[in-house]
C-alpha cells in the first residue's frame, strides 16, 4: 500500500492513495494511516522553508506493509523525495526532521486506550 504525499502551489500537503486525495470522505482508518506521510511533509517543509530553499519536486511516499491475516500494520516507510541537485549534507538532517515528527512517535510507542461505555442513568421521582 503506497500513500503519496505533495504540496501544491501554495505549499499545502495533500495525501492521495491510488490517484484519490484523502479526505474526509474517506474511511478514518485511511485518513489515520495517511497523517504519518502528513506530518512529517509539515517538518519537511518547515525545514526547506527555514533555509530558502523550495518545494518543487520534493514529496513523499509512505509505504505501508499491511498484514490482512492480522488485519494490521506491520511496518511503515516513509520515503522523502528530493530533485535532483538537493545538497546532499542535508539528508541526514531531513531524516531527523522526519523523525520528530508526533504522529510517527506515536505509532513507534503507542498510547495505552481505554474504553468506557457511559451509561444514562434514569432519574427516580
Amino acid at each position: 500500500m503506497k500513500i503519496e504525499v505533495q504540496f501544491d502551489q501554495s505549499a499545502n500537503i495533500m495525501a492521495s492513495y491510488n490517484g484519490k486525495v484523502i479526505g474526509m470522505s474517506d474511511s478514518p482508518y485511511m485518513i489515520y494511516l495517511a497523517t504519518v506521510g502528513m506530518c512529517s511533509a509539515v517538518y519537511v517543509r518547515a525545514f526547506l522553508q527555514q533555509r530558502g530553499m523550495s518545494l518543487e519536486g520534493v514529496t513523499l511516499d509512505e509505504l505501508i506493509n499491511y498484514n490482512r491475516q492480522e488485519n494490521r500494520v506491520e511496518h511503515i516507510e516513509i520515503q522523502v523525495n528530493l530533485p535532483a541537485g538537493f545538497p546532499a549534507k542535508y539528508e541526514k538532517a531531513i531524516k531527523a526532521v522526519v523523525d520528530q515528527c508526533p504522529v510517527k512517535k506515536h505509532f513507534v510507542m503507542p498510547p495505552s486506550v481505554s474504553v468506557v461505555a457511559n451509561l444514562e442513568q434514569e432519574l427516580i421521582s
